[in-house]
């Protein structure tokens, strides 16, 4: 049944047929086919124009267009169109030697676009062609591409290479979905809730990015799709911890996901080091698009619901929802393309009118008519990009406003904003990865490996029987399991464990490379004058431990369970760009920072308490300067390694 009556499905025809007229106009022709120049800025508000392979607003996106038209339309000489542009962009020096892998921003997509192609024509030769980009490619998509993203790393690449082995069934393409499963599985890294990806310095970001396109979203999306295509429970467990990731980050107050990107301005302001949410939250709740926000994010939680059965993902959509016919009411941003738009709504609100009974045909009706209404008042659909009236990409330009255009038409069209696995009907018994309990036993050994092995001395192989579904769930277990244990048989594990759960607290709590990056670039900027501060000078300042460093004194019971060296009187736990240093510090350091705090105190308050209390020195002891003079020059070097830090207000 249609969702529209008979006079809108005409106005939406006259919309589309008008702007693949203009898309058709403005094409460029010669021997090799049409072609469409793609705007790129060089500068601010400069633009120039070039030919580019990508989804993204590039010919493997316009192609895609082409190829719905044709769905719809069932005329040949759309599909020849298509046709066309994939012919000329296998040829290009672009594909020939890549250098951008991803689904919507590189080789992945024209690997795409010659599956889609395939599907419609039934021409091997473009199923030949998406094989042999697959395997030249293959060591770029898989190990050397930096993000796990959808759009642009190896998860949206896994999603495409698994749609390219349901045609071809090759072992080379299977070993390349392993591969990729292998790095998903391997790079999970643990947060306060769930599991997470992109915490290094690919990300300019508060903390790994919510969302569908760059976010968790979309790395669980492509999981789910591949986990139910081959039936694999693993997969589909590392998706739910990244979504359950994801939910750190919902705002009631919005109903909407933060937008955890931090541009220049954002890191610019002046307690950008202190790495406070709410320093950057008053922008972060604004974004709602098939990019960052809410509908995105929807579209990933209406997949979890429909494979899982879990009415939380339906709440949870129904949210989304809200939050999306609050801002269609309100509809005050000028940006109607599909990647960062209101068009990028279009996908998460008709799969959520097909599998709910919610009536939303007039708001999609009339985000359409807005659209076209601005097209015509401005010339764009866009108008914070200058060079948009010349954009004829899919994700970015008016390729992407005919494709929702036809998804409104033709609902149960298979869109490449939402894509979808076909259903696996030969049941395909091939193993892609670890199953789901292995998966959840590296991650609890790899922060407890200690516990565990002592642990299997008096319960051998206890940790089989534990009924741990997440690392939360193993603590809880594993603090009961040494509980029960004798004091005799018990207290040695315990220790292990209160040190190894403290290191586990401070990876949770790890937020990525980039905001240890600022904390040292505030540090080392604060600390290059430092050699020229007087000792008097410099112990009138307040001093506190560093929000990124975990004090753990170290007992004489517990050095030799470590075997440690009798000098190893602490444990600094100390986050990093890159994870987490441990490190062991002697008698003097251990008592400095054994009195701070996460509070300030004086430095010269602390060095007259070290003195009195620890080294029991007085003012009149002949030795008292000299061992001043070794606490203040400890001070300094802690300072100077960013242990402590200062106060300088």
């Amino acid at each position: 049944m249609s969702l529209f009556q008979p006079l809108q499905i005409e106005k939406i025809n006259t919309q589309l047929q008008r702007l693949n007229a203009g898309l058709l106009s403005a094409a460029i022709k010669d021997d090799t086919g049409l072609y469409w120049p793609s705007p790129y800025y060089e500068g601010a508000g400069q633009y120039s124009f070039k030919t580019t392979m990508d989804i993204f607003n590039g010919s493997s996106g316009i192609a895609l267009y082409f190829m719905a038209l044709f769905e719809y339309s069932g005329r040949q000489e759309d599909l020849k169109i298509a046709e066309d542009m994939v012919n000329r962009t296998l040829k290009s020096a672009e594909v020939l030697e890549a250098r951008s892998f991803g689904f919507y921003t590189g080789i992945t997509g024209v690997i795409y676009a010659c599956v889609r192609l395939y599907e419609l024509s039934r021409k091997k030769k473009y199923l030949e062609a998406a094989a042999s980009l697959a395997k030249t490619n293959q060591e770029n998509m898989i190990n050397r591409t930096v993000k796990a993203d959808f759009l642009s790393g190896y998860s949206g690449s896994l999603f495409v290479i698994t749609l390219l082995y349901h045609h071809v069934q090759s072992e080379t393409i299977l070993a390349m979905i392993q591969q990729m499963v292998d790095r998903l599985t391997r790079e999970a890294r643990i947060s306060e809730s769930g599991l997470k990806w992109d915490y290094d310095r690919s990300k300019s970001s508060y903390d790994s990015l919510a969302g569908f396109s760059h976010g968790a979203s979309g790395i669980a999306y492509a999981m789910m799709q591949v986990g139910n295509y081959f039936k694999h429970e693993g997969l589909i467990y590392l998706a739910e911890q990244a979504l359950q990731y994801e939910m750190q980050y919902f705002n009631q107050e919005s109903e909407n996901w933060l937008d955890l990107r931090l541009g220049s301005y954002r890191l610019g302001l002046p307690d950008a080091y202190k790495w406070d949410l709410n320093l950057f939250l008053p922008e972060m709740k604004d974004v709602n698009s098939w990019a960052h926000g809410a509908a995105g994010i929807g579209l990933a939680r209406l997949y979890a619901w429909q494979i899982t059965g879990n009415q939380t993902y339906l709440e949870q959509c129904k949210t989304v929802l809200n939050r999306c016919i609050a801002d269609l009411k309100k509809m005050d941003r000028t940006d109607f393309s599909l990647c960062s738009g209101y068009s990028g709504m279009l996908p998460f609100l008709l799969k959520f009118h097909q599998l709910s009974s919610e009536d939303l045909s007039p708001e999609l009706y009339n985000l359409m008519e807005q659209a076209n209404y601005q097209y015509e008042q401005k010339g764009s659909y866009n108008t914070y990009i200058s060079a948009n009236s010349f954009d004829y990409g899919l994700l970015s330009g008016k390729a992407g406003i005919g494709y929702m255009l036809l998804q409104l038409l033709n609902p149960d069209m298979n869109s490449v904003v939402y894509p979808v696995l076909p259903s696996n009907k030969a049941k395909l018994n091939v193993n892609i990865g670890l199953s789901k309990r292995a998966i959840q036993h590296g991650i609890f050994f790899q922060h407890y490996p200690g516990t565990i092995q002592l642990l299997n001395t008096p319960a051998p192989g206890f940790i089989e029987a534990l009924p741990a579904e997440n690392l939360p769930e193993f603590e809880e277990a594993l603090d009961q399991k040494i509980n029960d244990l004798s004091a005799l048989e018990g207290w040695k594990i315990k220790e292990v464990f209160n040190f190894e759960r403290e290191i586990t607290r401070c990876w949770k709590a790890h937020k990525g490379y980039l905001c240890y990056a600022k904390k040292n670039e505030f540090l080392n900027t604060q600390n290059q004058h430092l050699p020229l501060i007087p000792d008097e000078e410099l112990m009138c300042f307040e001093l506190k431990l560093s929000d990124h460093v975990t004090f753990y004194p170290i007992s004489s019971t517990w050095r030799p369970i470590m075997e440690l060296k009798a000098t190893d009187q602490a444990a600094l736990f100390i986050l990093e760009e890159t994870g987490l240093n441990v490190i062991y510090i002697g008698q003097l350091p251990a008592i400095i920072i054994s009195q701070m705090g996460k509070t300030d105190i004086d430095g010269n308050k602390l060095i007259d308490l070290i003195l009195n209390k620890f080294l029991e020195k007085a003012p009149s002891d002949p030795d008292y300067e000299l061992f001043k003079q070794r606490v203040t020059l400890q001070i300094r070097s802690l300072i100077r390694n960013g242990i402590i830090s200062i106060n300088y207000n």
